[in-house]
């Protein structure tokens, strides 16, 4: 179903991380992780807190390639990047993408308006503020235009796994926010899931959602067992940020996912 000792998605000092990636792979060898993908947030044409500057885009190539020379026989690296989708930057998007990556993971992070760059998944105050300025306090269209970002951005055939796919529950601790059983937010989702299944697009299981308010994994087990119906292809994904957390409760999602 999926492979416990791989880890698609982390972060060095690159981005938002806090080591270098010569610590994540040093890390990921004594945690019996065969196989990671570096993640680093992919640069943006606008400053951010938490996305690399395009200009330290080399480096970081090469940097990944030294830890290759490193660590390569015994660590399959891989050199990746999460990607946005904004269609406001779709050719700044596409040039990074067409640079010949052997991962891009697609998430959704924020969403630009005429105002802005607001974030998605954020802090909490920073995601009321986007409910609250760019969707006049409607949670169903903020739900609405996030999942069908997620959609558009997958057709595009640019992306190989789409990255913590319903983090938008992120601070919905007790439905705070919305009802994740809701029948429009369910139908969300499997349309969102069936054009991952046309596009042969991978999901990731993002075990960081585990230490959030949602306490459960982006995706939920029941949208987990939908990809699985659909033949969606799964990778783990610790979206570490810090060594500690690489391979964090991969052990643990089989029986998440079982069946009630």
């Amino acid at each position: 179903m999926f492979d416990i000792h791989l880890d698609c998605h982390m972060h060095s000092i690159y981005s938002d991380g806090r080591h270098t990636i010569d610590d994540v792979a040093k890390s990921a060898l004594e945690k019996g992780l065969t196989t990671i993908a570096v993640t680093d947030h992919m640069p943006l044409p606008y400053p951010t807190r938490y996305a690399m500057d395009r200009e330290r885009l080399p480096a970081y190539r090469e940097a990944i390639g030294a830890a290759r020379l490193k660590y390569g026989d015994r660590l399959t690296i891989l050199a990746g990047l999460e990607m946005e989708y904004i269609p406001e930057h779709r050719e700044w998007i596409k040039q990074i993408a067409d640079q010949g990556w052997d991962l891009l993971l697609i998430s959704i992070h924020g969403i630009v308006s005429h105002e802005g760059h607001f974030m998605v998944n954020g802090r909490e105050d920073e995601f009321q503020q986007t409910l609250d300025r760019v969707f006049a306090g409607d949670i169903r269209a903020f739900c609405t235009r996030y999942y069908a970002l997620i959609r558009e951005a997958v057709a595009t055939g640019w992306f190989d796994v789409a990255g913590h796919l319903d983090v938008i529950k992120k601070h919905n601790l007790n439905n705070r926010y919305f009802d994740e059983t809701a029948s429009w937010y369910r139908d969300q989702i499997i349309e969102t899931l069936d054009v991952l299944a046309d596009s042969h697009v991978k999901l990731e299981i993002n075990t960081n959602g585990l230490n959030h308010q949602a306490a459960a994994p982006y995706p939920g087990p029941w949208i987990i067992r939908e990809a699985l119906a659909r033949g969606i292809s799964l990778v783990l994904g610790s979206d570490a940020h810090s060594p500690k957390f690489q391979g964090q409760y991969f052990d643990q999602i089989s029986s998440m996912i079982a069946p009630g």
